[in-house]
């Protein structure tokens, strides 16, 4: 699971769908840190567009499809099943829960949750939280930790190309230059990789060589000396993602109480509990929004 939670919603009354109250649901899971992604479909050619549904962490399915077709919600959840896909399914109708269970127990369904209608968003929001719950164990959050810088790596480089092709010829060579210096501390087996780049202008090979860190400080640089690209004011990223991925992923956790961590690297301390795990994954979301909406500005 990576920091937004993906939902595939079939109901072939599209303007039921378009009175479920999206903007609560959103809401709701930022609370948990986590963005909701809905994808609504109302035909099942739609549906089988999906296919093979591994992307979704929630598929919620209606009873009566079209019934004048003989098209019934277990058959399309059945066809999930099929595909040995287990994502976890909300099978929902106005028809008495027995209706539904006999449906489930007739094609021996597995992974399903019940409910009655107007209540799935209220189920929905349980088994979403009960299943985020599950994933935020320490290996889980670092994993997720990892993916996201490593996404905010990819928008920084393609930020600090554009900022960079609108230097001089002179002042490509002083940022290449710098950022060459700090890694030859850091390469001392890869010397002659970096000493190559010296008195270069090519942001792409050095890009490739510089860390997550590196690649926030040449963005914040290159703002500097570039109009329009306030790299910063979103706050710092460095302080407030980057110094913890270092802890999470270099670190040694000793248990605290209550189920907090305290890691130690590089003689400093940093103590990771429920709060904390919240307030990085909500910064996440943050500064990746943000750098998404600046590299499509560029």
């Amino acid at each position: 699971m990576k920091l937004t939670y993906s939902i595939l919603w079939f109901d072939d009354r599209e303007e039921y769908l378009e009175s479920v109250d999206i903007d609560y649901i959103k809401d709701e899971f930022s609370k948990l840190g986590f963005d909701c992604s809905i994808i609504f479909v109302t035909e099942a050619n739609e549906f089988w567009e999906q296919s093979p549904y591994q992307d979704f962490d929630l598929i919620l399915v209606d009873y009566s499809i079209d019934p004048d077709k003989n098209q019934y919600g277990q058959d399309f959840i059945k066809s999930v099943r099929d595909q040995e896909v287990l994502t976890e399914v909300i099978f929902y109708s106005t028809n008495e829960v027995k209706d539904l269970w006999e449906a489930v127990k007739t094609e021996k369904l597995e992974g399903v949750f019940i409910a009655q209608k107007p209540n799935e968003v209220i189920k929905l929001l349980k088994v979403a939280k009960q299943s985020i719950n599950k994933v935020l164990d320490l290996e889980n959050v670092r994993g997720i930790v990892m993916a996201e810088v490593g996404n905010n790596d990819e928008f920084l480089a393609l930020i600090a190309k554009s900022a960079f092709s609108k230097l001089d010829d002179a002042q490509k060579i002083k940022q290449v230059n710098k950022y060459v210096d700090y890694e030859k501390v850091r390469y001392n087996q890869c010397k002659s990789t970096v000493e190559g780049l010296t008195n270069s202008t090519n942001i792409d090979e050095l890009l490739e060589i510089l860390d997550s860190t590196k690649k926030w400080e040449i963005c914040v640089s290159l703002s500097k000396q570039v109009d329009d690209l306030n790299i910063s004011e979103r706050g710092n990223y460095q302080e407030d993602v980057l110094k913890k991925r270092n802890f999470l992923a270099h670190g040694l956790p000793d248990k605290l109480v209550d189920g907090a961590l305290k890691f130690k690297h590089r003689g400093k301390e940093y103590t990771f509990d429920e709060a904390e795990s919240l307030s990085l994954r909500e910064n996440l979301r943050k500064y990746g929004e943000f750098f998404e909406s600046v590299v499509k500005e560029l």
